[in-house]
């Protein structure tokens, strides 16, 4: 695997980035910090946050410095349909906008065939702001691991706020891993798009680990004939720890498909809120689309949420949606029991065939699979 791809990750010309900013200004200013009045932010506490704590002033804007780097690898055209497309498909969320004002670059990275792996840290106690735009060319196979790791060395809250676009030309194959990792001071905001041309198919596992409060945008645009999309992914919650996460596939055109199947464990006090929605516009045909969510909770205090929703308006498509939200069974506890497993071995068991399919059918080494599980068991069954 690679994960030394400087030659490959470009930060956009100042000039560049200037008239972009410019051009979403007016949008900017029409918007503000969002409230319990916004369905989508009804159960994330914001109201609640102290922003003077966090170093945050939500009036401001921000005046970043930008870094200088050569856009060569890319032609001018293709840089300006990657602006376009953002413009055009970026969701109308406060922190979105907040991201591209107020990160220092943009940077574009361009990701070769085969696997890759790339890694961002965010360090101290200011609140960070970044764009990221993932871009695979036409016609290549990719394997990409994502890795977000926020640092810091008190106990002070703080924020980050980030953008990542992924774009995947026609006829591609792209299969991501997203890991986050995160302090227990952390809010995190976060906005991730999904790109998806014709005959391109594009697979996005999400394994979100720690954190304080967190929330969670990813759309999916499947633009053109033949597109596909799958996400998945593990959310492993203990202590204090709010996770909402909304998910939306957007299908634009005939002969599409999508799958959305996440899985959350939670214990101790810890919140998960999961809410997909598959929006199907009229007069589009053979669309195929699936969500699914498990939820298991290890806790009575602990609490875990399911929201499916369809937004189908078209007549020629297949979409099917379930939830569920439960505790360990009991007759599969009683019976490891009686097979002479004590009770901490029996849970961490159940435990651990629940989310284990989903790490399995990735497909990414051993090594990273196993990095994966003992980071969710850690945080639900004390590593044991």
């Amino acid at each position: 695997m690679n994960s030394s791809l400087t030659r490959n990750r470009l930060v956009l010309s100042k000039e560049r980035t200037k008239v972009f900013r410019k051009s979403i200004l007016e949008i900017w200013n029409q918007l503000e910090i969002p409230t319990d009045s916004n369905e989508s932010w009804r159960k994330f506490p914001l109201g609640a946050v102290d922003w003077k704590e966090l170093q945050f002033d939500p009036k401001d804007i921000f005046s970043a410095s930008e870094e200088n780097s050569t856009e060569s690898l890319l032609s001018e055209e293709v840089i300006d349909g990657i602006l376009s497309d953002i413009l055009k498909y970026i969701p109308k969320d406060y922190f979105a906008y907040l991201s591209l004002l107020a990160a220092p670059s943009y940077e574009l990275i361009l990701v070769d065939e085969g696997e890759s792996e790339f890694g961002f840290e965010e360090l101290g106690d200011l609140p960070k702001f970044s764009v990221r735009i993932f871009y695979l060319k036409s016609g290549r196979t990719a394997k990409t691991e994502i890795r977000l790791e926020n640092i810091h060395e008190t106990d002070a809250l703080h924020m980050t706020s980030s953008l990542d676009f992924y774009i995947a030309e026609e006829s591609s194959y792209w299969e991501i891993l997203d890991r986050e990792s995160s302090d227990l001071d952390l809010y995190r905001f976060r906005n991730v798009s999904i790109l998806s041309r014709s005959d391109s198919q594009v697979k996005f596992h999400h394994f979100p680990i720690g954190g304080f409060r967190s929330k969670l945008f990813l759309h999916a645009h499947l633009l053109g004939k033949g597109a596909e999309v799958i996400v998945d992914g593990v959310s492993a919650l203990g202590g204090r720890n709010l996770k909402d996460l909304e998910m939306e596939m957007y299908h634009h055109a005939d002969h599409t498909t999508s799958k959305i199947s996440y899985k959350a464990i939670v214990t101790d006090k810890s919140h998960h809120i999961f809410t997909g929605n598959l929006i199907i516009p009229p007069n589009l045909k053979k669309v195929t689309a699936h969500q699914e969510s498990f939820n298991l909770s290890l806790n009575k205090k602990a609490r875990a949420e399911a929201n499916p929703k369809l937004e189908v308006l078209a007549e020629d498509v297949s979409c099917t949606h379930g939830a569920t939200v439960g505790d360990i069974d009991e007759e599969q506890y009683f019976y490891l029991l009686s097979r002479g497993l004590t009770p901490a071995e029996s849970k961490s068991l159940l435990v651990t065939a629940f989310y284990g399919e989903t790490i399995h059918s990735i497909g990414f080494s051993e090594e990273v699979k196993l990095s994966l599980e003992s980071q969710i068991r850690e945080i639900l069954v004390g590593g044991k």
